[in-house]
């Protein structure tokens, strides 16, 4: 085999699919300006089972002369596409392709100027040139292959989804038909252009000048890349066509076509080159910013109803999943949109929520309203649509992006300030994220029903208001201290209660509590350290106060470095 015989054969056998030829046929007539490409087949019975099968592909385009025949048509690599962005092909070899389906041969008929040609390709390849005395408009081609009708509707088949595959977006119209239909029935003329769509949710159509691509979140992404419409590469594996931008597509879909993509020698994926770059800058651009967009206004339409059915909230939820997942730096974008709900329909930010979070220590979170929930809404309290024993799962959504916001941009400052202050009392260094964690709570687990003791004895009386006036001295913020009991069972029962004001709810002591004035407190009578107390008090009462502020102030982690201010108040 001779070293151009060798060229042909690796460019004949260079596709995973010889029906691929029919992609580079296409290819060619929409370069040739063909404002349509009519695919069509039939079979011609012979006098046995066996007959002919004949693919044609016809195009009205520019058509070949002489020159182009004998220049670019049969001799290898020789293209006047080179450089030009309005074409597709580069290499000048998309018709050798066509003798992968070994052909018994290939006719051609074309014109161009004033000339008409016959060109016919033999089945060693070799072929011979006919000036024809009758116009041809464009260029047709017709294969021939041996076979019978079985054969003859497998071809029909393969064809369909070749078309299908690669030239569903064509910017030029194609059709196919099959002429030698089953008996029966009549041919039908089908139309392989598709709408420019990719399936998920919220999908985004963006234009750019040689542009266009769409765009959807989706659980199953595929990614297509086109050049006018014809499929360069399409795959549901981003790392064989997105590299090291894999990661960033895992839940995302798209479609791209543009005049900057080609596809490599081989056909079989794009071109990773500076034009690639340069449509990849595009698409990343439309991830970051109009796909989010969609998805954040979406969900604030969503949190915006006055009410909820079922499926809204399981939509809710889907779409803030799919938030959650996106990279960390595309969400921090999202802080000031309000994406959260509360169960009283009240509209929130992240940034909202974490001005609540900073004022009382926790942050609530439940699908359930309640007497509790509605209780805390008077109290001006929200809480917030999800479900705070469910972090990790599909209605944990909306605390892990509080989370994430929270320790993104708040921790890195808290995280120093806690450290300090522990250091300080001797205590062991918790994690700032990990103390924000802690403090995202179902109502029910924050909030307890109490009995409050509406008079006390005089011993008592005398505890809490000595306590009371250590802690008004060093300015810790709590106006009142009372007596109060569990109004029902609790699994460890707290030794303090607090909030705003006294009610028959209480909250447990959150940490990190950032109110400076106006709390109030309620004793739980019943705790054991409160027993101890008792003991304690008729014999050293300073002390029983001074042991009572310190412990509220550990409890609600709070205040810690002025542990010597209280004790000199003691002495005091």
């Amino acid at each position: 085999m001779s070293n151009e015989e060798g060229i042909v054969e690796n460019l004949v056998t260079q596709f995973s699919s010889a029906w691929d030829c029919l992609r580079e046929l296409v290819q060619n007539s929409i370069d040739a300006g063909s404002p349509q490409v009519d695919v069509w087949t039939e079979f011609e019975r012979g006098d046995s089972h066996q007959g002919v099968i004949a693919i044609h592909i016809d195009d009205f385009g520019e058509g070949m002369d002489e020159h182009i025949i004998d220049n670019q048509l049969t001799t290898l690599f020789a293209s006047a596409k080179e450089n030009d962005l309005t074409k597709i092909g580069k290499f000048g070899i998309g018709f050798v392709s066509v003798f992968a389906l070994k052909p018994k041969g290939v006719l051609l008929h074309t014109g161009r100027a004033g000339e008409f040609w016959e060109v016919f390709f033999h089945e060693d390849r070799s072929f011979s040139k006919t000036r024809l005395d009758y116009p041809v408009e464009g260029t047709q081609i017709t294969l021939f292959l041996e076979g019978d009708y079985r054969k003859y509707k497998s071809c029909v088949r393969d064809v369909r989804s070749t078309l299908q595959h690669w030239c569903e977006h064509s910017e030029t119209e194609i059709s196919f038909e099959d002429r030698s239909p089953e008996e029966g029935t009549f041919p039908e003329l089908e139309s392989i252009n598709a709408p420019f769509v990719v399936e998920g949710d919220c999908f985004t159509h963006v234009k750019h000048q040689g542009t266009e691509m769409v765009i959807a979140y989706t659980s199953s992404p595929h990614y297509g890349f086109y050049n006018r419409g014809l499929a360069l590469a399409y795959s549901r594996h981003g790392e064989d066509l997105l590299f090291e931008r894999a990661p960033r597509y895992r839940q995302i879909g798209f479609k791209i076509k543009s005049r900057y993509l080609e596809h490599t020698l081989s056909r079989e994926t794009v071109m990773r080159d500076v034009n690639y770059e340069k449509a990849m800058a595009l698409l990343d651009q439309a991830a970051n910013n109009e796909l989010l967009l969609s998805l954040l206004s979406e969900i604030e339409t969503l949190v915006a109803q006055e009410q909820w059915v079922h499926r809204d909230a399981q939509r809710y939820m889907h779409l803030m999943s799919i938030l959650q997942h996106e990279p960390p730096s595309v969400r921090l974008k999202c802080s000031q949109h309000k994406i959260l709900r509360t169960l009283s329909g009240e509209p929130l930010s992240l940034e909202h929520a974490y001005q609540v979070w900073e004022r009382d220590g926790r942050l609530l979170f439940s699908q359930e309203i309640s007497s509790l929930t509605a209780r805390l809404h008077t109290m001006g309290v929200p809480v917030i649509y999800g479900d705070a024993a469910d972090f990790s799962g599909a209605f944990g959504a909306p605390l892990r992006l509080f989370d994430h916001y929270a320790s993104t941009v708040i921790a890195p400052k808290l995280s120093s300030k806690i450290k300090g202050m522990l250091i300080q009392v001797g205590f062991g260094i918790e994690d700032a994220q990990s103390q924000m964690r802690r403090s995202l709570a179902a109502p029910d687990e924050a909030f307890l029903p109490v009995i409050l003791h509406e008079q006390v004895s005089s011993e008592h009386a005398q505890l809490l208001a000595s306590a009371s006036e250590l802690l008004s001295r060093i300015e810790a913020g709590y106006d009142h201290l009372t007596l109060c009991e569990m109004d029902a069972y609790v699994e460890e029962s707290p030794l303090f209660v607090i909030a705003r004001e006294l009610s028959p709810f209480m909250a447990r002591p959150p940490a990190n509590l950032k109110h400076k004035k106006g709390m109030q407190v309620a004793v739980n009578r019943e705790h054991p350290f409160f027993r101890e107390l008792e003991v304690l008090m008729p014999r050293q009462p300073q002390m029983a106060a001074y042991m009572l502020a310190k412990n509220l102030l550990l409890r609600t982690d709070r205040l810690l470095e002025r542990d010597l201010a209280l004790m000199a108040q003691l002495r005091g």
